[in-house]
């Protein structure tokens, strides 16, 4: 495969075609990219469609993450192998953000942000955060909310029209200093342990690394725990689907640093587990 950070989205796209996927558009977006005006059509793959339990798979919202578009790709046979074996239909959208993949950047060409932004908590009358300061944190509701970026808005309407997944999983990246992946849970810590231990064997876990951010005017801390977990609810996808009813919801992270090799036999993992989980 091709160095992932030199790929286009374009090169993507073709990728996926030619291992066979049929890739349905469910929008297009245009965007001014290094001076010219693009049209970029988003793409997504349903695999099984005749199977009731599902699991969707969501990359690439943040551009600048290379790791779950280019994994995707690397592992789709396998995949698609699994899913098959297991009675399990997948729902694919393989890179979100097609214009920020193009640039290196998190966000899109037009630097709409924050993009992975779907869902508001009142934490008081008429007090909306997008951001629980953590786990526990009460409030009195919550609604579902457009994001800033037009191809997440486009996402939204599209992924809705489903019934609610059984499984989500949403793949990202990050820049780590030590351990090479970590994930965000909300809920079956000890089911997912059993995952992260077999991940382990693979390359070593990020663990005990706190960080803070400012969110709504509040600080929000954050820490990868002891088993390489951080629980928050962040209204992420995986939060709006965790609300929904959806009963398993990982969002996986690996090390912006790690060979491509081993970021796929991560997601891979992650994948067929959590196929496994829902065929049961």
């Amino acid at each position: 495969m091709k160095n992932k950070k030199s790929l286009t989205y374009q090169e993507l796209i073709r990728g996926f075609r030619d291992k066979g996927c049929e890739l349905e558009s469910y929008g297009t977006v245009k965007e001014t990219v290094k001076g010219s005006v693009r049209h970029y059509r988003l793409y997504k793959t349903v695999i099984n469609p005749q199977h009731q339990k599902n699991l969707l798979i969501t990359s690439g919202f943040h551009g600048e993450e290379f790791n779950g578009p280019t994994s995707l790709l690397g592992i789709f046979d396998e995949m698609i192998a699994y899913a098959n074996k297991m009675r399990v239909r997948l729902i694919i959208y393989p890179c979100i953000n097609p214009s920020g993949f193009d640039l290196h950047k998190r966000y899109n060409a037009s630097n709409e942000k924050f993009n992975n932004d779907f869902l508001r908590y009142e934490i008081e009358k008429d007090k909306w955060v997008g951001t629980l300061l953590k786990t526990s944190e009460s409030f009195l509701g919550y609604k579902i909310v457009d994001s800033p970026a037009k191809e997440v808005r486009l996402l939204k309407q599209d992924v809705l029209k489903y019934p609610v997944p059984h499984g989500v999983l949403d793949i990202h990246q990050d820049r780590l200093k030590t351990g090479n992946f970590y994930a965000y849970i909300l809920n079956r810590r000890p089911t997912y342990l059993k995952i992260m231990n077999k991940l382990e064997k693979i390359t070593a876990i990020a663990k005990n690394v706190p960080a803070m951010n400012f969110e709504d005017g509040r600080k929000v801390y954050y820490k990868i725990d002891k088993d390489g977990f951080i629980m928050i609810h962040d209204g992420t996808i995986t939060d709006m689907f965790y609300r929904l009813g959806s009963k398993f919801v990982v969002c996986a992270e690996t090390n912006t640093t790690l060979p491509l090799e081993k970021v796929c036999q991560i997601n891979l993992v992650w994948i067929q587990e959590m196929i496994k989980l829902i065929a049961k």
